[in-house]
């Protein structure tokens, strides 16, 4: 093992020690000077399995609290592994849930001093969970969260205090890609809040699904590859409630869903900003689809 993989493997046990254990952490050393970020949107970890070419820290809020657990001092946490470990560049990408959290923590990790440059996607992310969202009523999750904080002075807390994620990225946003369904009434108006901040760029694509990061991470042209994510979806969401109000009702639908759309993979938007010199809000990443 080279001194630069023991660096980050200390590194790595450093941060598990010190963050906060509502967060489930895994780590995938791949000799990268970039990191990407993955937040789950259920208890565990998300996109293990997906071919990314840099090193990843996947990260899961095992009470689906929308990753408002203490982040000001998890992010803290987090930037002090991301500096001994010397990478220059990192990526928060996350969907749903996973997408709230992406954001909310890469604008609280961009107020500190940093030698990396950062970047955010999100995918069809909640934006805002306090005060009460009408909009988020059909994600079981978020109805238990708000119910909670009439017992729980903590969680209520955080809610006030983190809940509000446009005011958040409108003070400090780093580089921000959202892309969301443009034909789910719920993804369109979390999006649309953000429409008025500089650093955040909204890419809608053509379907109804919630799951919008789906054709940024398979092979739609695979009947095979889509079959088996619709098995594992539909088996997921028996104890996954959100996932399930998510789906279509009949399984059959699932794979008309993304009939005649082509994206850029996952991959290639995060190759692209990896290739960057620098981001501002001027600088695009690869998004779109085409039918």
């Amino acid at each position: 093992m080279t001194e630069q993989r023991v660096q980050k493997s200390l590194a790595f046990k450093k941060l598990r020690l010190a963050i906060h254990d509502q967060y489930d952490l895994n780590y995938d050393d791949r000799g990268s000077e970039a990191l990407i970020v993955v937040f789950s949107p259920n208890p565990r970890p998300t996109l293990r399995k997906y071919p990314f070419a840099h090193d990843c820290l996947y990260v899961a809020d095992r009470k689906l609290q929308y990753y408002t657990r203490n982040p000001g001092r998890q992010t803290m946490t987090l930037h002090g592994f991301i500096q001994r470990c010397g990478y220059r560049k990192v990526a928060f990408v996350g969907s749903s849930k996973g997408g709230a959290g992406a954001l909310l923590w890469s604008s609280l990790i961009s107020k500190w001093e940093r030698s990396f440059e950062l970047f955010c996607l999100a995918f069809s992310p909640q934006t805002l969970l306090f005060p009460f969202n009408e909009n988020l009523v059909s994600l079981p999750s978020y109805v238990n969260n708000i119910r909670s904080l009439e017992s729980d002075e903590g969680t209520r807390a955080n809610f006030e205090a983190y809940g509000d994620i446009p005011k958040i990225l409108a003070a400090r946003a780093a580089p921000t890609l959202v892309t969301y369904s443009a034909k789910n009434k719920m993804d369109c108006v979390e999006a649309e809040r953000l429409a008025s901040i500089d650093e955040v760029q909204l890419n809608p694509i053509n379907i109804g699904f919630h799951g919008s990061i789906t054709p940024f991470v398979i092979n739609l042209n695979n009947h095979q590859e889509v079959e088996k994510l619709a098995s594992k979806l539909y088996a997921d969401a028996e104890l996954d409630l959100d996932l399930r109000a998510m789906l279509p009702v009949n399984r059959d639908d699932f794979a008309t869903i993304f009939e005649g759309l082509n994206c850029p993979s996952l991959s290639d938007q995060i190759d692209q900003f990896c290739d960057l010199s620098a981001l501002s809000a001027g600088d695009s990443i690869v998004s779109e689809c085409s039918a």
